[in-house]
């Protein structure tokens, strides 16, 4: 398996530019145990899905170091690096996800930029096509509403749902929303969106 991980991890080394077609998920969560391990199950569905790698910290040089050293500083750059180059973002949310600020942090990165909607010839709809949260271990009423923006999951397997979709999305470029939903409801994106994102918390993370 670690084998598999660095050929699908694309920052195991100090710098990494990202070939054109590389298409690569940014892994968002807490570093507890629990997000760890849901985060490590989601990267082994990630590597199984031709034409998707992934960025996760603890795989990222980058970020090792600012750990090492406890550098918040160099922490940002590392995470905003790994957004720069991502395509999309699956956000790991556990019970006391919100208590840390890198994760509305790194879902507010990844909305605003370029690369996350440069597949699309049309504005971008709700939810975003290419960001997801799997929601584990907490009832849904304590997650903000704006996960929503993005499609919530709350299995492993609509984990894995979703990104045979976003694979799908990403290897037709450029295609207008019209399109993008039409392989969301290929996939049973829309049903999962509009069953998970009823009873998320209506009031926002201040």
């Amino acid at each position: 398996m670690q084998s598999r991980t660095l050929t699908k991890n694309c920052f195991t080394t100090e710098s990494y530019t990202p070939k054109e077609d590389e298409n690569i998920v940014f892994i968002s969560y807490r570093r507890t145990l629990c997000d760890k391990i849901e985060a490590r199950q989601c990267v082994e569905i990630l590597e199984g899905i031709e034409g998707l790698h992934y960025w996760l910290d603890e795989h990222d040089k980058c970020m090792q170091q600012a750990h090492t050293v406890s550098d918040d500083v160099q922490k940002s750059i590392c995470i905003e690096q790994g957004l720069d180059v991502s395509s999309a973002l699956l956000g790991i949310i556990g019970p006391g996800t919100f208590k840390s600020p890198w994760i509305p942090y790194e879902i507010g990165g990844a909305r605003g930029r370029q690369r996350l909607s440069q597949h699309f010839d049309t504005p971008l709809p709700v939810p975003h096509p290419l960001i997801a949260h799997l929601i584990h271990g907490v009832d849904k009423s304590e997650v903000p509403a704006f996960v929503a923006l993005g499609t919530p999951l709350i299995s492993q397997d609509e984990v894995e749902k979703w990104a045979l979709y976003i694979a799908d999305i990403l290897q037709q470029k450029p295609m207008s929303i019209h399109e993008s939903q039409s392989i969301q409801y290929q996939h049973g994106i829309q049903d999962l969106y509009e069953k998970n994102s009823q009873g998320l918390k209506p009031t926002s993370i201040h």
